[in-house]
């Protein structure tokens, strides 16, 4: 009799702790779900959002009014239109106040991006790749349906595409919230249309102790005092971080240039030197501005007297720290810069110009567009890592989610080069012969090319 009664509780409680899957998508209306009505709407029986006629101008996200922690997460999903096409799937995440996006995992879906797991409006990066991206190549049909299945327990969060393992990742960083709602983008940029149908849930035993939003903060808001003991300190100045550095035996630190806020000088970006040995930077003091989300503002920004510098270091290896010379200033953003002659290169917008200084005065008196047409859409991606190359030639790389038509100011539209997201190009000085070397890499920010030509990224 005890081992029947045993065998009863064990039946019982498995049958608690394997909850069925249940529908979250009545396949009619989206009760249970918000966002933008002007955006989602339900077609067909499928959750539908963007446009195929109108370009999705900012990421758009629909999310669940309920939150979830431990969950088995199946739908299936389907991405067209054109330029840039992108979708996924957000768990565990919450909305940001005052904006349209949500911070949190999200399960990627799109050319290039099947599979990978980004860290939306938080961490800002892949933080999940592929476990095999041949095989997920091998099953993913482009501009048709896919199923996902995306699996939460506690830390780790797996997927499979089409049955096929997809993603299999263990979270390390233990202030990260386990818990949030799901919701589905359409990624701006693009004329695109994001369909989801047949969503079902099969919730989980929650994790013990797990972090949450509410326990670690949500986007705007103080984090709460958790798992740190140490008493909080202000930052560091430049000096003091420089004293906490270790170096092997034989090396020495030396601090070369620090911010001054208080003089617009600060968040300092590339990195040049020029032959005679003067360093040359920009500050990102008006990053980020996002043209996705709002073109009118971004191009207002680029047009306007705006607060970021090309600055100089004109004896970098004295002692230091050194004070910088202001080349240039009135601009948005510059994060591509490469000396040259009299003056130097810099990206400017939709623009790479030249600035020289014609009266020897160590200013830019002298503003010169080689190159137009860069996409704006995304500030952290815009033509970058400009480098000399043999030939008379100057290398570049441009980011993920920027499209580029490229021309010379003289050239008709016609006559513009395709430029979209990740790839690398080359132009002479002028602005002539500009020409794409490659597909790829992302958001490179190292660059050498030895005399024979090879590159080194």
């Amino acid at each position: 009799m005890k081992t029947l009664l045993f065998s009863l509780s064990a039946l019982v409680l498995t049958s608690l702790a394997l909850a069925e899957p249940v529908p979250i998508f009545d396949g009619k209306t989206l009760a249970g779900w918000e966002g933008d009505a002007k955006i989602w709407r339900v077609e067909d029986g499928m959750i539908t959002g963007g446009s195929l006629t109108e370009t999705v101008t900012r990421n758009e996200f629909l999310a669940t009014k309920k939150s979830y922690a431990n969950f088995d997460l199946r739908l299936k999903i389907k991405i067209t239109g054109t330029g840039f096409v992108n979708s996924g799937v957000q768990i565990r995440s919450v909305r940001v106040p005052g904006s349209s996006e949500m911070a949190g995992y999200q399960v990627d879906a799109g050319i290039g991006w099947w599979g990978k797991l980004y860290d939306e409006s938080r961490r800002n990066k892949v933080v999940g790749e592929p476990k095999d991206a041949a095989a997920l190549a091998a099953v993913v049909k482009p501009s048709d349906w896919n199923e996902y299945r995306i699996r939460t327990e506690g830390p780790r969060i797996q997927s499979w595409i089409n049955g096929v393992p997809a993603l299999d990742y263990t979270e390390a960083d233990a202030k990260i919230a386990q818990d949030g709602a799901i919701g589905i983008q359409v990624h701006g940029g693009g004329k695109a249309l994001a369909q989801v149908k047949d969503v079902t849930i099969e919730e989980l035993p929650a994790t013990a102790d797990a972090p949450t939003w509410e326990k670690v903060g949500r986007p705007g808001e103080k984090k709460a005092e958790v798992r740190s003991q140490k008493p909080e300190s202000g930052a560091r100045t430049a000096a003091e971080e420089r004293a906490l550095l270790k170096v092997p035996e034989g090396y020495e630190v030396e601090l070369v240039a620090e911010e001054d806020p208080a003089n617009g000088i600060g968040k300092f970006v590339c990195l040049a030197f020029d032959q005679k040995g003067r360093l040359w930077t920009t500050t990102a003091l008006e990053y980020p501005v996002d043209g996705n989300e709002n073109p009118a503002a971004a191009d207002a920004l680029y047009a306007s007297k705006a607060k970021d510098k090309v600055l100089v270091f004109d004896t970098p290896f004295a002692p230091g720290p050194q004070k910088a010379r202001v080349f240039a200033e009135g601009l948005a953003i510059p994060l591509g810069v490469l000396p040259y002659k009299d003056g130097c290169y810099v990206q400017h917008g939709h623009d790479i110009a030249f600035l020289e200084d014609t009266d020897g005065d160590g200013k830019a008196d002298k503003r010169t567009v080689i190159l137009t047409g860069f996409g704006v859409q995304d500030s952290h991606l815009f033509p970058h890592q400009f480098t000399r190359a043999p030939g008379g030639w100057i290398w570049m790389a441009q980011g993920a989610f920027n499209y580029s038509k490229v021309r010379r100011p003289d050239e008709p539209p016609e006559k513009a080069v395709q430029f979209d997201q990740t790839r690398m190009a080359k132009f002479r000085p002028d602005g002539s012969g500009f020409d794409i070397t490659s597909n790829g890499p992302c958001n490179i920010w190292g660059l050498v090319i030895n005399g024979e030509g090879e590159a080194f990224i």
